[in-house]
């Protein structure tokens, strides 16, 4: 015999309906709250930024041939790839087939006091080294496109994660409660837009 009460559909909304709303409500005096709060955590040195805009130029020029030398990819130019790479890795469609490394095609030059290595590509770009930040210490072990943009947007090969604008807006907050803390455009091909891509920009 089932000892459980019965609990009508009906009943179970309504019931859940009051927990959505009081958790809401919840989650709204606790901002009021921190805001009011004049001994609040500090940063560990003061921000400067006050907006990011963040370009993920999915189909752009690759970074091998922009921002990102690859000195030894390019001593292994139209040889196979090396097994210790590829070994372990899902290929995909790959899978079976003869894996041959490409170099660059393009040369990199030092630009500024800093001696920062851009492509001959990008002079004009190169003119002002000295005022950009670029960050190569980021790596995946994703080989391929969705799961790395993926895990590059938002930290997890899995798609449904906070979003990078997510996580920019937690850090630097928001100017007021009456706009969105981020925006997203996305663009579209011929074929739409791509259902996968589109999961990378949500709040998870």
């Amino acid at each position: 015999m089932n000892s459980f009460p019965s609990i009508q559909r009906r009943s179970f909304l309504k019931r859940g309906t009051y927990s959505v709303g009081m958790a809401a409500l919840g989650s709204m005096l606790a901002r009021e709250s921190q805001a009011s709060q004049t001994h609040s955590p500090q940063p560990h040195f003061p921000g400067t930024a006050k907006t990011v805009i963040h370009l993920c130029m999915a189909g752009g020029p690759s970074h091998m041939e922009s921002l990102d030398p690859k000195p030894e990819l390019d001593k292994i130019n139209d040889q196979p790839f090396p097994a210790s790479m590829t070994d372990g890795q899902q290929l995909a469609q790959l899978q079976g087939s003869k894996l041959i490394a490409r170099g660059s095609f393009c040369k990199f030059k030092k630009w500024g006091q800093s001696g920062l290595e851009i492509s001959e590509l990008f002079p004009n770009i190169g003119s002002v080294a000295d005022d950009l930040c670029i960050i190569r210490s980021m790596h995946t072990e994703q080989i391929n496109h969705d799961p790395a943009h993926a895990f590059m947007n938002t930290g997890s090969i899995q798609k449904g994660r906070p979003s990078m604008g997510s996580w920019l807006l937690y850090g630097l907050g928001a100017e007021t409660e009456s706009l969105p803390g981020f925006i997203v455009f996305t663009s579209q091909g011929r074929h739409g837009a791509q259902p996968v891509s589109a999961r990378q920009w949500k709040a998870g």
